[in-house]
């Protein structure tokens, strides 16, 4: 599992819990910036040390078949691996990817952010995301774990690595194994018709779209999360049947 920009995967506790009660083993990478990870919380210096970072934690897993999860920016990183052709992945979960944001940075803010990216790349901004955008579940947010792990910044390098990776996605869709993509309508975070317009050109061997009516971006929390879990454990079953049967240990990521 790959969580969102900001977060960690001690948000997810509840995901890896339902997963391993239907009989997976469960690996949470949170990439560099990210969570109990090294590095300077929200900066990256070239994306392809995000998809290091999963490459590593997918090496780590060892198991087959194998399905790799992940959340918004995960999302996009769980898009941007099965585009680069990632072996030994029998499966891609992406909720709520990071291809576009619902409400864009105002002009002045991306000029800006554009002169700190040359001159001072390691520079932070807020996020501005509030915690209400993510689910209508208050009480449950609440309960989440290592709230202290999470931060609400990006670094100019990291906002234009992120956009210009989301570009290159959404000019060339492609999944070299079966792929879900899962979102929330509205999403008041990233954009739900971005997701639509990849899905609709998406080349991929199998492909699912599953939009949640009334569920904000992040489904795995939201009042109706129970449904959002047995939908992708239901996918994960049926992509499972496509492959060769195997007596090996499952993984989820």
């Amino acid at each position: 599992m790959v969580p969102g920009l900001g977060e960690h995967t001690g948000r997810y506790v509840h995901v890896g819990d339902f997963f391993q009660n239907a009989g997976f083993n469960v690996l949470g990478i949170d990439v560099r910036g990210q969570g109990r990870s090294g590095g300077i919380p929200g900066y990256v210096e070239r994306y392809d040390q995000f998809l290091e970072d999963v490459r590593a934690g997918i090496r780590a897993a060892k198991v087959f078949p194998l399905f790799v999860l992940g959340h918004s920016f995960g999302g996009q990183l769980v898009l941007a691996l099965a585009a680069g052709n990632e072996p030994n992945i029998t499966g891609y979960l992406a909720s709520g990817p990071w291809l576009a944001l619902t409400t864009p940075p105002a002009a002045w803010l991306v000029w800006l952010g554009s002169l700190m990216n040359r001159i001072y790349p390691k520079c932070r901004f807020p996020t501005g995301i509030e915690r209400s955008q993510n689910s209508s579940d208050e009480a449950h947010l609440d309960s989440l774990v290592d709230l202290d792990f999470n931060h609400g910044f990006i670094a100019a390098r990291t906002f234009f690595e992120i956009i210009s990776e989301a570009r290159q996605l959404l000019a060339d869709p492609r999944a070299n194994a079966p792929i879900l993509i899962a979102q929330g309508r509205p999403d008041p975070v990233t954009s739900v018709e971005a997701s639509i317009e990849f899905y609709q050109r998406l080349e991929a061997p199998v492909k699912e779209l599953m939009i949640y009516d009334g569920f904000r971006h992040e489904l795995h929390n939201e009042k109706g999360r129970a449904r959002v879990l047995e939908d992708y454990l239901a996918w994960i079953e049926k992509t499972i049947l496509l492959e060769k049967p195997s007596a090996e240990p499952r993984a989820a990521m």
